[in-house]
């Protein structure tokens, strides 16, 4: 890119993803979040005081504009906070019908809508847990998309697995990628580039893949330590590290954790633990939990219920990916027993397992940098997120932008695609000639301008049925993807066509198309 993209971030945390972003060579104008120890972690790693403590239920998008000044904004990012959709909330039925709690949180989300509606980005990444799937029945699912699309977005969801680019942990997050109405369409497996892979083999059969980057490798090089022992600040056993490069090679804890030039370790410090918990710690074997040790008759003194909480210990493997780190960790770090010491993991352990490098400066208290570690999003992952950005502009600014139609084009694209519609009968979908194909697919995209073909499989969400008659080209439609249900076959046709390669990519995301 001749210039650097430039983004906001809204619920940005301590900035893992503007961290992230920016290693992609993104351009961070200004963060935002109302936890005040958060925002001084993310000013810490930046020359300038961008992050502002505000309150985002009250600070207005215009507010922020005084601040930035009218600099153009290509991206707005953020995390509105996921504890609202937690998997652990759905525990008890806490996440579902009519035992559903109400937690305000939830609603977050339309504040950093309102923001994309106000800024009006070329494209918004919204980043949440996985269990926003299902909370409420998939409701929010739904709504975020739902009200994306009435701003004039076309979105799409996707699940990225963070330990395909290089975080060692078991992550998986949620994105919402959305990009302004004209713009070509975000492809996401083109953009989005795996680097890393569980099933590389011995003969390397994809060369661009790595295998992933395990616990040992991560925090291998660290200096040992008790628990209720080490300090914030602490010098680096250098003839530990160099035995673990030995062993695993330099490319996390140099090329990525920048041990080598980060003069002291921070944040190595481990908590205190009852001499009853510690004896329960030793009983557990590397990669162990509670639940797997007592069933094979090992007794442990926990007070408690193993009946609802088998994995409550965890004994960490250093050959595996580490479990997903989590906020809880302030609390206590019975989940996250070191796979070889007598103690949970520290916080600088938790932060490489997140993919902060070792210059990353965290503010606050012991339970304060946990938290911070835990809610943040992988500045690995982020990285791989804004590559997937710049690859994206990238194309944008050699390539046309899409057509946007007016109400007569779309009302008689209409009553073209009723025809066609009125005319398929079992089977003749497959049998239709590539012309004729493409101009029906094309229709689509004239009477549905927001609409993404990677969403029209998740049929899982309520249809929407208006009450006066309106074509089937247009209703009855799924309330979370917009994609009517008479439309859904010559969807599914497309999709083949694609993988047959009898349709390019363009032509398969609308972006090769010229307005008549």
């Amino acid at each position: 890119m001749k210039q650097k993209l430039k983004f906001i971030d809204i619920f940005s945390g301590c900035g893992g993803l503007s961290f992230g972003l920016e290693l992609a060579g993104l351009e961070c104008l200004a963060a935002v979040d109302f936890n005040p120890i958060a925002i001084k972690t993310f000013n810490s790693n930046h020359s300038r005081p961008i992050g502002l403590e505000r309150d985002l239920t009250k600070f207005e998008p215009d507010q922020l504009q005084e601040t930035i000044g009218d600099q153009t904004i290509d991206l707005v990012v953020g995390g509105p906070p996921c504890q609202g959709f937690s998997t652990a909330r759905s525990q008890g039925g806490a996440n579902f019908g009519a035992r559903l709690i109400e937690d305000p949180r939830r609603d977050l989300y339309k504040r950093f809508l309102k923001y994309v509606e106000f800024f009006k980005p070329k494209l918004f990444v919204m980043e949440n847990v996985l269990g926003i799937k299902s909370a409420a029945s998939g409701t929010y699912f739904t709504k975020i998309q739902e009200q994306s699309r009435s701003l004039g977005y076309t979105v799409v969801a996707i699940e990225i697995n963070c330990w395909e680019f290089g975080v060692p942990q078991k992550r998986v997050r949620q994105l919402f990628i959305g990009t302004k109405k004209g713009m070509p369409l975000f492809m996401p497996w083109n953009y989005i580039k795996k680097t890393h892979s569980l099933n590389v083999d011995d003969n390397n059969t994809n060369p661009a893949l790595e295998n992933v980057v395990t616990l040992g490798e991560a925090i291998g090089d660290l200096p040992s330590l008790d628990a209720g022992t080490g300090s914030i600040e602490s010098n680096y056993n250098k003839a530990l590290r160099e035995k673990h490069i030995k062993q695993y090679g330099d490319r996390y804890v140099l090329k990525e954790m920048r041990a080598d030039i980060t003069p002291k370790l921070t944040w190595h410090l481990a908590r205190p633990h009852s001499a009853r918990d510690l004896r329960d710690f030793l009983i557990l074997k590397e990669g162990e939990n509670s639940k797997q040790a007592l069933a094979r008759g090992a007794v442990m003194e926990t007070p408690y219920s193993m009946q609802s909480f088998g994995d409550k210990y965890k004994r960490q493997n250093r050959e595996s990916l580490c479990s997903t780190i989590v906020a809880h960790l302030k609390k206590d770090g019975l989940m996250f027993i070191h796979p070889t010491q007598n103690r949970s993991l520290t916080p600088r352990e938790a932060a490489r397992i997140q993919s902060f490098p070792d210059n990353f400066i965290f503010s606050g208290q012991r339970g304060n940098v946990y938290e911070q570690i835990g809610n943040a999003v992988p500045p690995l992952a982020g990285r791989a997120i804004g590559f997937a950005v710049n690859h994206y502009f990238s194309d944008y600014s050699s390539s046309s932008i899409r057509p946007i139609y007016k109400d007569s084009d779309r009302k008689l694209a209409i009553k073209k695609l009723e025809k066609i519609i009125n005319n398929i009968y079992l089977g003749s979908i497959q049998q239709m000639e590539s012309s004729e194909f493409m101009r029906a697919w094309n229709l689509i995209h004239i009477t549905h301008p927001t609409i993404h073909p990677d969403s029209a499989f998740d049929t899982s969400s309520e249809l929407e049925m208006p009450s006066n008659g309106v074509s089937l080209v247009i209703s009855p439609f799924y309330k979370r993807t917009g994609w009517p249900k008479a439309l859904i076959p010559i969807a599914v046709e497309a999709l083949k066509r694609f993988k047959n390669k009898e349709i390019s990519e363009a032509e398969y995301y609308f972006n090769s198309l010229e307005k008549s």
